[in-house]
This record gives structure tokens, C-alpha cells and sequence, in this order.
């Protein structure tokens, strides 16, 4: 039985989100980190198992009267500085590492879908003009054919109108392949089959103002990879810190009976039993780990280099997407302010003209061209708008979605407090 976001058909720019959290493959094998980080962490700490050793000496070799000796201990390690507990706090830090790579691939996985999700909004608005241009030109084609019939006009028009039909024809069939192409790449992204039905239903100006609205009320917070640096960061220090303890690998105690048949003359074979302790304790002359330690000290030092770099980089990224989006937005709104107002009115001009007799189909074939290269330039304007919002939700990390993992965990650990 399939999965239920492998047959969703409708889907809107927030939908298609949910659905590739829910379903993108590459995902759902990354979330399987954080498993394998817990199970590290359960496995660390934990002392070494005892060992139990037997020896035994015996003189029946030489076939002597039987005196030997009979050896058994049990014996356990002990760590002499907190080696363990450090053990435990880097694995610690990797469970908290993996949960933030899960959602840095999910922030990122987010940007992607909604991204192809507006691409693909903006290559069938270019298809839409195309085709709208391509059917102009197709009218224009057969009024000048009636003209030519009745002794008006030329040839040439008639033939610059096919030509044009033609040539929207082509930019519409590269756009809707261009859309094809998107979608495919979108389904992957969301965890779909090539066959399985999709329809986005959100148009490109609805998507724009969706995400506008959200770049309003967000605020910036920590990022998750940012947050993944600083807790590099804080397993950089934990190595230090283990290294430091590892120079003294610990205390082995025993306790161990033995047995010892000994000649006692002149009664015989006598038989002794013996209870002790035995105690060994490594000594850090020859290796005091020094090599180890500077190496994890210089780890520290370039871990702390790499979040101040990548502070700065996340600080600037968003300032560059913020100038960008804004940048955009004031193009789109010009272009609905001035430059859409004058393409209409001039067009209907040209074409009252045209049926007037007063404007040469060429002059018209010009005008419209123009207008319908416009209707794709601001489907760009308004794709590239909504990418620039894109990018900047994900360089601020602020996507709704990417709240509710925090807090969650924020409330886990409040528990294991208490």
C-alpha cells in the first residue's frame, strides 16, 4: 500500500513543504543519524567488562609427587580521572550534532522544494504569455490573409504574422518543457513517483504574497548548522579535556585466590589456601599523550575560527538576500504601476488602429512582441522575487516549520532536568 503523500495530486506552496518533510527519501535516511548517535551515546561511559583469568603449575612433567599451584582472579579497571564521564559528554554533543544536521537538511530541503515550486510557477506563466502571444499573432495571420484577399495590405505582412505565430509557439513549447523538467525534479524532492498525479494550486502572485507576509513576521534566530558549528565547538573543548584524561589510562584491581600444593616433610603433600589483592597502575613516563592534546587543542582553535566565519557569512548572506528581495519588490511594483498600465493601452491602440487601417500589421507584430516579451520578463521579475524571498527565509532560518523541532527538544530537556 503506497504511503499517503505518494498520491497527493493538490497540492499549495505550504503542502508541498509538509509533503517533502514527510516524504523525501534522502531525508527520512538522514533522520536515521540521530538513532545511530543515540546508540553511541548509550554505549559510551560504560567501564571496561571484568576479566576473570585462571593459571595453574603442576610438576608432572617431570614426575615429581605432585605439588603445583592453582591460580584464579578477577580483576576490573577503573578509570582515574573522569575519562568516562567526558567519554559520555562528547557522545552527548554528537546526539545534539545529528538533530541539528537533520534540520539543517530539512531547512535546506525546504528552500529546494519551495524554489522548483515557483520556478515552475514562473516557466508556465512564460508559457501562458507565449501561447497568449503566439494566438495574437495567429489573429493577426488570418485578418491580414482577409485584407490581402480583398487587395489590402502585402504578402509580407501575412507572412511576418505566420512567422511570429511560429515563433511563440517555440518559446511556449521550451517553457512548458522547462516546467516539465521542474516538476519532475520537484517530485523527487517531495518523494513522489514520475507517474504520480501533482497539481500545483497556488498561483506565482499568491506564493509571493505568502511568503512576503512571512519575511514580515519572522525574526531571525540561530540557524542549525550555525547551531552545529557551536556544538563542534563544544565537542572540540570535550576532546581537550579527554585527551588531557587519557595520559592516565586507569587502576586495575583484582582479587585473586590460589591454591598452592607444596612438599611437607615428613607428613606429605600439604595444601595451602591463599586470598589477595593485587593492584596495577600504569605510570604516564613515555607517553603523556602531549601529541594528542596539541592536536585537540588546535582542533578547538579552528572550530572557533569556523563560527566566527560562519557568523559573518550568515550575517551577510542576509543582508545581501533582504537588499535583493527589496530590490525586486520595488521592480514588481513598478512594473504594475507604470510599465503594465502603458502595455495595455498601447496595445489596444495599435490594434484599434490596425482595424482602422491606420497602422500597418508590421508596426502592430512589433508592438505586440514587445508587450508579450514584457508579460515574460515580469513573470521573471515576479520567479526571481519569490526566489529572493526564498533565499532569505533560509538564510534567517525562520520557516514556521523550523520552530517546532527547537521547542521540542528545548522541553525534553527541561524534563531530563527535573
Amino acid at each position: 500500500m503506497l504511503p499517503p503523500w505518494s498520491i497527493a495530486a493538490e497540492l499549495s506552496l505550504e503542502g508541498a513543504v509538509q509533503t517533502a518533510l514527510m516524504g523525501n527519501r534522502d531525508l527520512i535516511a538522514a533522520r536515521f543519524e540521530v538513532s545511530k548517535a543515540e546508540g553511541r551515546l548509550r554505549q559510551s561511559g560504560l567501564l571496561p567488562n571484568p576479566e576473570i583469568e585462571f593459571s595453574g603449575f603442576s610438576d608432572f612433567v617431570s614426575g615429581g609427587s605432585g605439588e603445583g599451584e592453582f591460580t584464579i582472579g578477577l580483576h576490573q579497571a577503573f578509570p582515574l580521572t573522569s575519562r568516562l564521564s567526558l567519554s559520555r559528554e562528547v557522545s552527548r554533543v554528537g546526539v545534539a550534532e545529528a538533530l541539528r544536521e537533520v534540520r539543517n537538511h530539512e531547512r535546506l530541503l525546504i528552500a529546494k522544494v519551495q524554489g522548483l515550486y515557483v520556478r515552475e510557477l514562473a516557466a508556465r506563466r512564460r508559457e501562458s504569455a507565449a501561447r497568449q502571444a503566439r494566438a495574437d499573432a495567429g489573429e493577426l495571420a488570418r485578418l491580414s490573409g482577409e485584407r490581402l484577399a480583398v487587395g489590402q495590405g502585402s504578402p509580407a505582412e501575412s507572412a511576418l504574422a505566420k512567422v511570429d505565430e511560429q515563433r511563440w509557439l517555440t518559446s511556449a513549447t521550451a517553457a512548458a518543457t522547462e516546467a516539465e523538467s521542474i516538476r519532475l525534479e520537484l517530485k523527487t524532492a517531495l518523494g513522489l513517483s514520475a507517474k504520480a498525479p501533482l497539481e500545483l494550486i497556488q498561483s506565482l502572485e499568491s506564493a509571493v504574497e505568502t511568503l512576503r507576509g512571512r519575511a514580515a513576521r519572522s525574526r531571525p534566530s540561530y540557524r542549525p548548522d550555525v547551531e552545529l558549528a557551536l556544538l563542534a565547538l563544544d565537542r572540540a573543548g570535550a576532546e581537550v579535556r579527554l585527551a588531557r584524561a587519557g595520559a592516565w589510562e586507569g587502576v586495575r584491581i583484582g582479587v585473586e585466590y590460589l591454591q598452592d600444593r607444596g612438599m611437607d616433610a615428613p607428613e606429605g603433600i600439604d595444601t595451602g589456601h591463599f586470598l589477595g589483592v593485587k593492584v596495577s597502575l600504569p605510570l604516564p613516563v613515555w607517553d603523556r599523550k602531549a601529541g594528542e592534546i596539541d592536536a585537540s587543542e588546535a582542533e578547538h582553535e579552528q572550530r572557533a575560527a569556523r563560527v566566527r566565519a560562519l557568523e559573518l557569512e550568515v550575517a551577510n548572506s542576509i543582508a545581501a538576500s533582504r537588499r535583493r528581495a527589496d530590490l525586486l519588490d520595488e521592480q514588481w511594483r513598478v512594473f504594475g504601476r507604470e510599465t503594465q498600465p502603458v502595455i495595455q493601452v498601447a496595445e489596444q491602440e495599435m490594434a484599434q488602429g490596425f482595424k482602422d487601417g491606420r497602422v500597418e500589421a508590421r508596426d502592430l507584430l512589433l508592438v505586440r512582441a514587445q508587450n508579450a516579451g514584457l508579460r515574460a520578463e515580469s513573470a521573471d521579475i515576479l520567479g526571481n522575487l519569490a526566489l529572493a524571498l526564498i533565499e532569505l527565509e533560509a538564510a534567517a532560518g525562520t520557516h514556521p516549520a523550523m520552530a517546532a523541532p527547537y521547542l521540542e527538544e528545548k522541553s525534553l530537556h527541561r524534563r531530563k532536568k527535573s
